[in-house]
């Protein structure tokens, strides 16, 4: 069985603080990569203890979210930037993972909630649908067949991920109190429950479905900033549509993921 993981920051337990903890000059930046490896080495263990040979695993977060020289020794690591959609993901695949996710951007209670850019980015839409990168990247794996059987993070992204993939197998790190403020597990406890969760997913790949959105794609952006739409605006794919929002179009989600 050949395994894809797909990393993020914003998941982990403990991890609820943009300035503090997931920016790349935030204090405690460095300690939050280690809390995450090592619950993506617990994750990885129960993927191997369900029956996997080869596991792929890539760092999503955009400064980086993994201390890779913690990194278990039986995963294959995607390394560098820039990195673009399907960064290797192909048909040979089982399954595919999303590990240590966040909610969209405006999600009520969503920890550290953001749609590709905490900063920049205010919402995106797909086909007419508000959507992230929890439904996004689903749907890119499902374009190549692949099911999307496993989340962990907060309560609201794992909702998010059930509206796409009901039957998912998911492990909650923490509760959402506010955007920067949750309940959350101990990290010893949420290795445990991953580890646990990785092996139940494994048993699960043949039972869920792969999410898939039929194509023409349109995908539209607000964002927050008028200037990063002139930029934008630019390029002869873009079409602005007003002060804060531009659209591109494409026939595969690949596309779209490399004009967005």
């Amino acid at each position: 069985m050949k395994i894809f993981i797909l990393g993020d920051l914003e998941g982990t337990a403990g991890v609820v603080d943009f300035k503090q903890q997931t920016y790349s000059d935030a204090k405690y930046y460095e300690q939050a990569k280690r809390l995450a490896t090592l619950e993506v080495n617990a994750l990885v263990e129960g993927v191997l203890e369900g029956g996997a040979k080869e596991i792929w695993f890539l760092d999503g977060h955009g400064p980086g979210g993994i201390d890779y020289e913690l990194m278990h020794a039986e995963v294959q690591m995607i390394i560098g930037r820039p990195i673009y959609a399907p960064w290797g993901l192909d048909e040979s695949f089982d399954a595919f993972f999303l590990y240590g996710h966040h909610a969209m951007d405006n999600t009520e209670r969503g920890v550290l909630c953001h749609s590709w850019s905490s900063r920049a980015i205010a919402n995106c839409w797909l086909n007419g649908e508000l959507i992230g990168e929890i439904g996004f990247n689903a749907a890119i794996a499902g374009s190549f067949g692949i099911p999307t059987v496993f989340i962990s993070g907060d309560d609201t992204a794992i909702a998010e991920a059930q509206g796409y993939v009901p039957n998912i197998v998911s492990v909650m790190t923490k509760r959402g109190i506010s955007r920067t403020s949750a309940l959350s597990l101990a990290p010893v406890k949420a290795r445990e429950l991953l580890r646990t969760g990785g092996r139940k997913a494994m048993g699960k790949i043949d039972e869920i479905e792969p999410y898939t959105i039929e194509p023409p794609y349109e995908f539209i952006t607000e964002m927050r900033d008028e200037k990063a739409v002139n930029a934008k605006a630019e390029r002869e794919d873009v079409e602005r549509l007003d002060s804060h929002k531009y659209k591109v179009v494409g026939e595969t989600l690949i596309e779209i993921a490399q004009r967005r």
